[in-house]
């Protein structure tokens, strides 16, 4: 048999989970090769971590993609700037890729530059220096208004607002300046995670006012101005101190340009597959041997939501595509399709993590249980940097 080209385009969680768990499963003529800009993964679940000061610094939470550590796992260190999915053939910064089969990974984009002095004004602890640069200001604050604002939805990590918001306020208490200081929190979103159910919303609501950390849901922020120091929500104005911010987030331009987006904004899969879809509505799809996973991919779920965008489906996802591209290669039956289950570690400050966990795809929505926070739950939450060193060499 001639050897196959897997391409997946992103060197992010997802990309790596499939890169990963393709290679263990394919004969070696079979190539596989990612297709990564930046020249270091970061895992982005450790970004809190470098905002609390519990990460020394970059090198804490990151590794050269150079330094992948298993064999026949070739890295191309390129942008994607266009794809076409009916030929399978891919057109990067440094030339163009050939497939056989492609998996889009290439996650949602940050872009803080559609909200007016989002880039100015806020702290952005969706990125690593951004988480640095907020523990720093946090570091010398005395006072004053402390603001975690979400400025679009959906976005990745949709816990992450919250932790953050209630290990601020820790930080704040520990340093004894507490008394001195308001924390508020500002989303769209009409409750905390909502894809999760009223009953977990409520519970979050719940450690936020058990904290004093004043929640303000269904805001949706319009500009922020450096000058004046406030962020304007259409016609309210709040002054802040600082702004710790989440921008929007979109999909990478090259995949609206080559049609492969719908009206979410993001990439229709189907559910179990991961196939690009034609229409979500009767599941058609639409590119043979083209798939999507991870942030980039949007999942309707039985109650018309969107299956959440995190790093533990995106892997989960990489599994499932990874096992399919193996079994059509290898003319073996198509295995089981993705099954929606999902969990995610919150943190509450004070060293403790509660633990949700569920079922996303059951009906007539997902059925998720939130355990109450633990150290135990913490430790566990850092039990994924171990991906570091399964996935590269120190």
């Amino acid at each position: 048999m001639a050897g196959k080209t897997v391409v997946i385009l992103g060197g992010g969680w997802g990309g790596l989970a499939a890169a990963h768990h393709l290679r263990s499963l394919l004969a070696p003529e079979h190539r596989i090769v990612v297709v990564e800009r930046n020249a270091t993964f970061t895992l982005c679940v450790s970004y809190l971590w470098l905002m609390t000061g519990d990460r020394s610094g970059l090198g804490a939470i990151s590794r050269d993609m150079a330094a992948l550590k298993r064999e026949g796992i070739e890295w191309v260190h390129a942008e994607a700037l266009a794809i076409d999915p009916d030929t399978r053939s891919v057109e990067t910064s440094t030339g163009t890729l050939a497939a056989d089969y492609i998996v889009i990974a290439l996650g949602a984009q940050l872009a803080p530059d559609t909200v007016p002095g989002f880039e100015k004004a806020a702290l952005n602890f969706y990125e690593p220096q951004g988480a640095i640069d907020l523990r720093h200001a946090l570091e010398n604050f005395e006072g004053g208004a402390v603001i975690v604002l979400v400025a679009g939805a959906p976005f990745r990590c949709p816990a992450a607002p919250y932790e953050a918001a209630m290990l601020i306020e820790g930080g704040l208490r520990a340093r004894g300046v507490r008394d001195l200081t308001s924390v508020a929190m500002y989303t769209p979103e009409g409750q905390p995670m909502a894809v999760a159910g009223p009953a977990v919303g409520e519970a979050l609501v719940e450690m936020l006012t058990d904290r004093d950390i004043a929640y303000h849901p269904l805001h949706s922020v319009t500009e922020i101005d450096p000058d004046a120091r406030v962020i304007r929500f259409g016609d309210d104005a709040v002054p802040y101190d600082v702004v710790a911010g989440v921008p929007p987030h979109r999909a990478p331009p090259l995949l609206t340009a080559a049609g492969l987006t719908d009206a979410t904004g993001y990439v229709p899969v189907h559910p179990q597959t991961l196939q690009i879809l034609a229409d979500p509505d009767t599941l058609e799809i639409a590119h043979e041997r083209v798939y999507a996973i991870g942030d980039v991919a949007s999942i309707r779920l039985l109650n018309s939501m969107l299956l959440p965008k995190a790093g533990v489906f995106a892997e989960g996802e990489a599994q499932v595509v990874a096992a399919a591209i193996a079994a059509d290669i290898d003319g073996s039956p198509r295995p089981a399709g993705y099954k929606g289950d999902g969990f995610c570690y919150i943190e509450v400050g004070d060293g403790l993590a509660a633990y949700g966990s569920g079922d996303f795809y059951a009906y007539p929505g997902p059925r998720v249980r939130l355990e109450p926070p633990s150290l135990d739950y913490r430790k566990a939450k850092e039990e994924f940097e171990a991906l570091l060193d399964t996935w590269f060499e120190r």
